[in-house]
């Protein structure tokens, strides 16, 4: 983990807060990856990098405040310039798409930051390349980067940007880019955001299209209910099975993922993005022998575990492990703990 000083710390509207870091260390990133904020004696949360690597070395985050949370609410609006918190990544393989092929860009909320990254880096260089970004909110009032967008639509002829909000139409951000697409067999979709619209715009653009996108990325940076600590009720009515975590046997319930069962058992393990595998945080180390008996990573894993810092052999994703009756007994580790 990295120190980082705060060097701002404000709201950008009545729901968002931006949060400016500076990190003592050297700290690089590539637009759409995220990163670890830890407060000091607090809990710790997951946010995509808004702007693009710049001389100064500072960052700046976009966190919307939800009412009473420990982090974006009680934690963070205690912290004043000057202050510290800890840092750890980057994080992540959602990156602006290779080639010269358009790229359509899908967000809601603060989804739109990784994409406020990737356009402030890419813009200059790609002068012909045709990028388009929906951005959804409830109301105007939610799009508080409008202006920055705006602007950077009449300085570059080849972005385009649609604001889509529910006082002008109907319509979500994933249907109006399906309307307006040309040539979804040659385009790049980019999707952030809240899981329904990743959801929903995976079906239109890769499932119940006649010929799908070239290419389909997405993040989501809001946990399922499965990634929630499982009712007592549920606890003892599913069948459990035995794990041991850093040599220390635990219960957890059978037929949930290993994500959901060690914060069933109340582990400390990250989870952000909901078990889609695309952001990395519930990375664990599985005991040697064990290895052999879970279901092999996916590609969408296996190219994840290759993007983190201080992966293994024994590296797996917790939220990619189904708990089984035939995983009774298996070892394994937090990247932060001790031994199996």
């Amino acid at each position: 983990m990295i120190a980082a000083s705060v060097t701002l710390n404000t709201m950008l509207s009545p729901d968002v807060r931006v949060l400016g870091l500076k990190p003592e260390q050297r700290f690089s990133f590539e637009p759409g990856q995220h990163l670890v904020v830890t407060l000091q004696d607090g809990p710790s949360r997951c946010y995509s990098m808004a702007r693009a690597p710049n001389g100064d070395g500072t960052i700046e985050l976009h966190i919307r405040r939800r009412t009473g949370g420990a982090f974006s609410d009680r934690g963070i609006s205690q912290i004043g310039v000057g202050q510290h918190v800890g840092i750890s990544g980057p994080l992540g393989d959602f990156r602006f798409p290779a080639g010269d092929g358009p790229v359509v860009m899908l967000a809601t909320g603060t989804g739109i930051a990784p994409f406020l990254a990737m356009l402030e880096q890419q813009l200059p260089l790609n002068t012909t390349r045709p990028i388009t970004l929906y951005w959804g909110g409830r109301s105007s009032a939610d799009l508080y980067a409008r202006d920055r967008l705006l602007a950077w639509q009449e300085q570059y002829v080849h972005f385009g940007f649609v604001p889509v909000t529910r006082e002008t139409t109907s319509r979500y951000v994933q249907d109006l880019a399906l309307r307006e697409m040309s040539c979804p067999q040659a385009t790049h979709v980019l999707a952030c955001g809240s899981p329904q619209m990743v959801e929903a715009a995976r079906a239109t653009f890769v499932s119940n299209l006649g010929t799908p996108v070239l290419e389909f990325m997405c993040d989501v940076f809001e946990p399922s209910p499965e990634c929630e600590p499982v009712s007592t009720q549920a606890k003892s009515a599913a069948a459990t099975i035995s794990l041991t975590v850093g040599g220390v046997v635990t219960q957890a319930p059978s037929g949930l993922s290993l994500l959901a069962g060690l914060k069933s058992a109340g582990l400390p393990i990250l989870s952000v993005c909901g078990g889609k595998a695309s952001c990395g945080t519930c990375h664990v180390l599985i005991e040697s022998a064990w290895l052999a008996r879970i279901t092999a990573p996916s590609k969408a894993e296996h190219n994840l575990l290759a993007c983190l810092p201080d992966t293994t052999a024994a590296s797996r994703l917790a939220c990619q492990i189904q708990l089984t009756p035939d995983l009774d007994g298996l070892a394994l580790r937090l990247p932060a703990t001790g031994s199996f």
